[in-house]
């Protein structure tokens, strides 16, 4: 059974990479609840079966060739990031030209501002500017209208502790909406003692 018609939605070929952050098992658990209480809310939607993830950057087309070339000078340049603490608090949403994505909010405080702007002099301006965990995407306005009146007053606070940006591959004629895809490799951030 089919849950979407991905259809829509990017594609990825096999040349495309999604760069992520992973958060712990606790806040993996936490999001896959909140999806599963949003099928019942409105039925099948695009990113259900994703994984829990913060986008820092996603190269696809010509712009992967480039990332295959840049991987060793990434790694290193990664390496000088420390690592760091998010915190997640709240719900917020993206409204597209004409769809809406509700997410977890991650906490902007100065040091993940710093942090990702750090990531956007590694990988390019391509770098989310809104580091979230997306909840459900591709919502019409009224799938986003019911979703959002359960969400909009949730509470949902927690932090992870994230060591690495995990480099995910996909496979040929993946879909970017179609998760799993092969982890290619892992930046390792700086360790904090």
């Amino acid at each position: 059974m089919q849950i979407f018609n991905p259809a829509p939605f990017t594609s990825i070929n096999s040349q495309d990479y999604l760069l992520v952050i992973s958060p712990n098992e606790e806040v993996t658990t936490a999001v896959k609840e909140f999806k599963r209480i949003a099928k019942q809310l409105i039925g099948p939607f695009p990113s259900f079966n994703s994984k829990a993830h913060i986008t820092v950057n996603h190269y696809y087309d010509r712009n992967a060739l480039y990332f295959d070339d840049r991987v060793a000078t990434y790694r290193n340049m990664i390496s000088r990031i420390s690592s760091f603490d998010i915190s997640v608090d709240g719900f917020g949403y993206f409204e597209h030209q004409n769809t809406y994505t509700i997410y977890a909010k991650i906490d902007l405080d100065p040091d993940i501002t710093t942090t990702f702007f750090k990531f956007r002099k590694v990988f390019g301006a391509d770098v989310r500017n809104t580091p979230h965990i997306t909840i459900a995407r591709g919502l019409t306005f009224e799938q986003f209208k019911t979703l959002w009146n359960h969400f909009k007053n949730l509470k949902f606070q927690c932090s992870f502790y994230t060591e690495e940006i995990v480099v995910l591959k996909a496979p040929l004629q993946q879909c970017y909406n179609h998760l799993p895809m092969e982890i290619q490799t892992v930046f390792q951030l700086k360790k904090v003692l």
